[in-house]
């Protein structure tokens, strides 16, 4: 793995508008635009097998957590209240489908691939992987800026079809045309439309549309409760039975209208589904430890910082996204580094310092994604510090012939 000067192709914004990615120029480090194609990651046939393979075999380790969490009723822990133990316990008991999750991994260049976290219920950087850095790629190699071997890991689109029609048809039993709402959050206050969040949505609606599903791309702030008719609504007084949200299940429980997701669970399918409330949170990090310490592909991580002493260390809020409210600790815990945000009191998880690919000036997280049970692609995130923020820039990556590599 290896980072390599590209330059950007002449009027690049309007051919990734042309893939329906519209937040190309979101503000990262210096003010650049957040993707970045002035440099390209390159990887070998045998790093991208080797990030497969870690990708499937931590899937298989998170299901194999998520039991022990039910099993042993360990809600609590991951500050699940109460009263939506048994919604959580139903819906993995009855295997309510998953389309999809975005594993970021820390590889050190030398054959260690470790697990940072897993964006189980509502990752983002969809279409600029899926869509983006795939055309990106076909027409680096169609201009000659690539050799015409290089190739990408990259099914995401595929797969997001192939697993859309499974889910319809059997798991659902939904036959062609069958209605599927798609929701994300407008706004954060200010009434600005959240642009990644709607293209997000909108290239998820393309794939359940060539599945065979008829989408409806509505807002979270339209989502509302029949009393009467005892089913969630959308605007236009719609039923939702189907829907996929781009919006965190600890959110969906804490606020008014949460309290009716048990008693519609009959009514309405979510996807994500409620069991992705254990694989979302950063507690999940210290269940797996504890389940499989010494794991190759895990790091260590605790409740409390102790148990690192005299190991760099990193502390992660249980909820936060983005980096936020991150810090990171040299072996005698003082802070090297820190991230402001508004997460963490919904408590710390402390996790092992990993160890990153010598890129000079730069930290490469690297985005695994899974669809379904199956490991879909990559992409690269990267920035000049050790905390991968809201700042971090889209890097496109391919995978080097045999004969160039």
């Amino acid at each position: 793995m290896h980072r390599t000067e590209m330059t950007p192709r002449p009027a690049w914004r309007d051919r990734l508008d042309a893939v329906g990615f519209s937040f190309y120029d979101l503000e990262s480090e210096g003010g650049r635009p957040y993707w970045n194609e002035s440099a390209a990651y390159v990887f070998t046939m045998p790093e991208i097998e080797l990030i497969e393979t870690a990708t499937a075999e931590l899937f298989a380790r998170c299901m194999d957590a998520v039991e022990h969490v039910v099993r042993q009723g360990r809600f609590e822990e991951f500050g699940i209240p109460g009263r939506y133990h048994e919604l959580v316990r139903a819906s993995w008991d009855d295997d309510d489908p998953t389309v999809y999750g975005r594993f970021d991994l820390a590889y050190d260049g030398a054959g260690t691939v470790t697990m940072l976290e897993f964006n189980a219920d509502t990752p983002t950087s969809l279409v600029e992987t899926a869509a983006a850095q795939w055309q990106w790629l076909d027409e680096r190699r169609r201009d000659g800026s690539l050799p015409a071997g290089a190739d990408q890991f990259n099914g995401l689109h595929e797969l997001l079809v192939e697993q859309w029609t499974h889910i319809r048809s059997a798991r659902w039993g939904l036959a062609p045309g069958a209605r599927l709402h798609l929701a994300s959050l407008h706004d954060s206050g200010d009434g600005s439309l959240i642009v990644e969040d709607f293209d997000t949505v909108a290239y998820m609606a393309e794939t359940a549309a060539a599945a065979g599903f008829d989408p409806k791309l509505i807002f979270m702030e339209d989502v509302r409760w029949s009393m009467d008719r005892q089913i969630f609504l959308d605007g236009s007084d719609e039923p939702i039975r189907h829907i996929f949200k781009l919006y965190p299940w600890e959110w969906m429980i804490t606020e008014q209208f949460g309290g009716f997701l048990p008693v519609s669970r009959g009514a309405t399918q979510w996807v994500e589904p409620a069991w992705k409330l254990l694989l979302s949170n950063k507690q999940l990090l210290v269940v797996l430890w504890e389940l499989f310490p010494g794991h190759p592909h895990l790091l260590p991580a605790f409740a409390t910082p102790d148990a690192l002493s005299g190991r760099p260390f990193v502390s992660k809020p249980r909820l936060g996204r983005e980096g936020a409210n991150v810090s990171v600790h040299d072996a005698t815990g003082a802070v090297v580094a820190a991230a402001s945000g508004e997460y963490g009191s919904e408590g710390f998880v402390h996790q092992e310092l990993a160890r990153f690919a010598p890129i000079p000036g730069k930290t490469a997280v690297i985005g695994s994604w899974i669809v379904g049970e199956t490991p879909a692609g990559i992409d690269l995130r990267e920035t000049s510090g050790p905390i991968t923020g809201d700042l971090a820039e889209f890097v496109p990556h391919y995978i080097a012939s045999e004969e160039t590599s």
